[in-house]
């Protein structure tokens, strides 16, 4: 557990900052390709937001930024990949990249949300299968799978409800999606709290939480609160990269 929390950690941070086209350690490489997933994810909620006129503002910087990052991200990858299966499935992440982002980056339009969403997933497919066969290249490294990114494919899959995007199963992904989150964030406190600074970080990621499911509990009784959900996943993911500094800061000092 302590390995795997170690990855999920480090991943949470390197979101934060722009990837460095310069070779790529193993480990770096392995948490970019999670990453690429929840990239995806952020970059669909964005458009969604935009389309909804939700937090307008925030989304459109959200979205170029998210592009920018999951565009050089995939350079370094590809600059990175070790042998033919990862540099194969990079190559199916570019393919559909080139016209994902062009969706994207389009004018937010209702009537082309449901395949943009499709698109999405099947980018979110691919990226998966690049962390898979990084994980079977790096062998026990990296076998702890990265799951970051689950509020913002909440927030997403909360955006395509709400903006009564035609989209399939939109009900069970959500259910799915929490629940890997619940997962998530529940191995994170099993770690334990070293530290009151630590244990008041959990507590308030813990909160955040609570406030995400009441804002989906109430979608489900018919009050939509979208501007609720993207302001409380953000928070969210700030809590978790809080989290992140601090765990770093222990590791550093054994």
């Amino acid at each position: 557990m302590k390995k795997y929390l170690s990855i999920f950690l480090l991943a949470c941070s390197t979101l934060v900052s722009m990837p460095s086209l310069a070779q790529l350690s193993d480990s770096e490489a392995m948490n970019m390709a999670g990453l690429q997933r929840s990239l995806s994810q952020r970059m669909v909620k964005n458009y969604l937001m935009l389309g909804a006129d939700v937090r307008v503002d925030a989304a459109q910087r959200q979205l170029q930024e998210t592009v920018e990052r999951f565009d050089a991200s995939q350079k370094a990858l590809n600059a990175y990949a070790p042998n033919p299966a990862i540099k194969a499935a990079l190559a199916q992440v570019d393919a559909t990249w080139a016209t994902y982002r062009q969706q994207i980056e389009a004018k937010p339009d209702h009537a082309q949300a449901a395949a943009i969403f499709s698109t999405s997933e099947t980018l979110l497919q691919q990226t998966q299968t690049v962390s898979d066969e990084m994980a079977r290249h790096l062998g026990e490294m990296g076998a702890a799978v990265n799951r970051t990114g689950q509020t913002q494919r909440i927030a997403m899959l909360y955006m395509l409800k709400s903006w009564k995007v035609p989209a399939p199963d939109i009900d069970a992904k959500m259910d799915k999606a929490v629940s890997d989150f619940e997962t998530i964030l529940g191995e994170l406190e099993a770690r334990g709290t070293p530290n009151e600074e630590i244990a008041a970080a959990q507590r308030r990621a813990r909160a955040h939480w609570g406030f995400t499911l009441k804002g989906i509990d109430m979608h489900n009784t018919q009050s939509s609160v979208p501007t609720v959900i993207t302001v409380s996943t953000d928070s969210l993911f700030r809590q978790l990269n809080e989290l992140t500094r601090l765990y770093a800061g222990l590791q550093a000092d054994e």
